[in-house]
């Protein structure tokens, strides 16, 4: 096997509906770069080992397949395959999103020209659990953003676009094992410009049926938090991160009303004000600004969206 300019990095777990689409659309990109793909299977306990190792015996130059003998969790498993990943680049995907043609390609060039860039993104199409689009990932972003954006602005960033330096791959390895991949934007953002690619790149899929976010909600939300929370105010101005709180509380707010439930309000607000005991007031006004303005849009993306015939709303307007 040749040394790969990309390693790409795959985890999966019972993702036998999704697995193929996800790895062929990978291996379609290694006519346009050098690549190899590393799978960590978590146990999965449908087809998927089946499946993957059956691609693997037609790509033998390509894939490379870890089954592991004790469950890592996501954050655990990416782990594994980035240390052992030999590319110049890393790039993550779940094992239920899969890749457009052009991806790579796109996010390398804009990586080789500006050595500034530390990682590059692309918007997504987003489907659901059934393959039917449901929308886009983002509204156009600035082709480069540092910290300050990226913290005031809060997640918005698609994980399964995520192209970024081997130079970094130590830090995100010693790292404890649970961690959303905000805290990976984060990292990555302190170590130079984002690069944006405002192209599709992946198609994402909403709220599947193995999602972390579906299984493990409350989870997502502490380490959320925590990726927030520890950022020093030596690396983030302190306005960026009550931003971040208040968009944090905007998410909550969201989820509690889909939900029809209340107690988690209670619960984050305690947590979050703490965090800001001389600023509360303030943070209250960048709440409610962020709720009033994220309703705004999801009714003005709903109405364009038909209006325009797709259907298609933006998901993460930022």
């Amino acid at each position: 096997m040749t040394t790969p300019r990309v390693s790409v990095c795959v985890v999966t777990y019972n993702h036998e509906r999704y697995i193929i689409d996800c790895l062929m659309s990978v291996v379609a990109q290694a006519h346009d770069v050098p690549l190899e793909i590393l799978i960590g299977d978590d146990q999965s306990t449908d087809q998927t080992e089946e499946i993957v190792r059956a691609l693997e015996a037609r790509f033998p130059d390509v894939i490379r397949y870890f089954r592991h003998e004790n469950r890592l969790g996501p954050g655990g498993n990416y782990q594994f395959l980035i240390g052992r990943a030999r590319g110049e680049y890393i790039a993550h995907l779940d094992g239920d999103d899969y890749w457009l043609p052009g991806k790579l390609a796109k996010q390398i060039s804009a990586l080789d020209k500006n050595p500034r860039i530390s990682a590059s993104y692309t918007n997504a199409l987003c489907i659901n659990d059934g393959g039917v689009p449901v929308g886009i990932f983002n509204n156009p972003q600035p082709s480069e953003f540092g910290i300050d954006y990226l913290f005031s602005q809060g997640n918005f960033l698609n994980h399964s676009s995520m192209l970024y330096r081997s130079s970094a791959k130590q830090k995100l390895c010693d790292w404890p094992p649970d961690f959303v991949d905000y805290k990976i934007h984060i990292m990555l953002a302190c170590q130079g410009e984002i690069g944006y690619v405002n192209c599709l790149g992946v198609t994402y899929r909403v709220s599947s049926s193995a999602s972390m976010i579906v299984q493990q909600g409350e989870k997502v939300r502490a380490l959320y938090w925590q990726a927030i929370h520890e950022m020093s105010s030596e690396k983030v101005p302190s306005g960026c991160k009550l931003s971040a709180s208040a968009d944090f509380l905007r998410r909550i707010i969201f989820r509690s009303v889909r939900l029809g439930s209340f107690e988690l309000i209670g619960k984050w607000w305690g947590i979050v004000a703490a965090a800001h005991e001389n600023k509360k007031i303030k943070l209250i006004q960048l709440t409610l600004q962020r709720v009033l303005s994220a309703a705004v849009i999801e009714v003005l993306s709903s109405l364009a969206a038909r209006l325009g015939g797709t259907k298609l709303r933006v998901i993460y307007w930022r």
